[in-house]
């Protein structure tokens, strides 16, 4: 199992619209709203790091009003 934190900087004022579409995709675990440089942390889990930045690269960053990603992947 693979599983990864990904620091989502989005549109100002679009947080909200984010979040409820992040929740919609398979293999994240949690979703969580911050302030700071990032606006939204989320959890992801696959069963590999291939899969894993499949998820990153296919669905997270193509959300509507998300501007950049920074992807740790846990060890």
């Amino acid at each position: 199992m693979t599983k990864a934190f990904v620091a989502i900087h989005c549109e100002t004022g679009k947080e909200s619209q984010v979040i409820r579409k992040l929740d919609e995709i398979k293999g994240i675990k949690k979703v969580t709203g911050v302030l700071g440089l990032y606006d939204v942390i989320i959890e992801v889990e696959s069963n590999d790091s291939i899969t894993l930045e499949q998820v990153v690269t296919r669905y997270i960053r193509k959300v509507p009003y998300v501007l950049s990603t920074m992807t740790l992947i846990v060890v």
